[in-house]
């Protein structure tokens, strides 16, 4: 039911938007720009590159705004839009060099890491589920991230990725089990 309602919530502020109501754009930039933000940070390093994609798809929404289509998951969208920004700006930057898979590869950023063992209490416990995380592929730690970090459901997460829902569901099983096997039984309990 609570679903429903910030899918309702999402798809009238996405409408007012849509009609050039200011207010609904700036409530869609700041209940979502910090979020973009640390979504985009596991892509690269660079975060002035990052600051800039968000600006450029904030630019884009306003911009093409009357060409939109309807949406009833704006973090989603705006996660796709961002995420497709940041690939392309890569890209463009390593068209002299061959760019490696592993250059735009989700990597797993340490303040993302704040969030997701916020209620442990010690450095240890926070390092060895850093430690763990290097051993998950770079689609498995995006796929925790948005799972655990980002709230995203199954079906979000499957759009995002461009997987089916099953894999996706597979993808974040399979990085849960190579964290069960590398961390103590406490630590994945506060983590899941």
């Amino acid at each position: 039911m609570s679903n429903d309602l910030i899918t309702y919530s999402d798809s009238l502020l996405w409408n007012d938007f849509k009609k050039g109501n200011h207010e609904a754009f700036h409530a869609v930039y700041k209940n979502h720009v910090q979020t973009l933000y640390k979504y985009g940070c596991n892509f690269t390093q660079d975060k002035a590159l990052v600051k800039d994609c968000i600006h450029d798809v904030f630019i884009d929404l306003v911009k093409y705004r009357s060409a939109l289509g309807a949406t009833n998951n704006i973090k989603l969208y705006l996660f796709k839009s961002l995420k497709r920004k940041i690939v392309k700006s890569l890209y463009k930057r390593k068209r002299f060099k061959a760019l490696e898979k592993e250059d735009i590869a989700f990597r797993y950023d340490a303040s993302a890491e704040d969030e997701i063992v916020e209620d442990i209490s010690t450095q240890t416990r926070s390092k060895k589920l850093i430690a763990a995380m290097v051993f998950l592929s770079p689609r498995q730690r995006e796929a925790i991230y948005l799972k655990f970090v980002s709230n995203l459901s199954y079906e979000e997460i499957s759009i995002l990725l461009e997987i089916n829902y099953q894999s996706a569901r597979n993808l974040i099983f399979r990085g849960v089990e190579k964290l069960r096997a590398a961390l103590p039984k406490e630590i994945i309990l506060v983590f899941l």
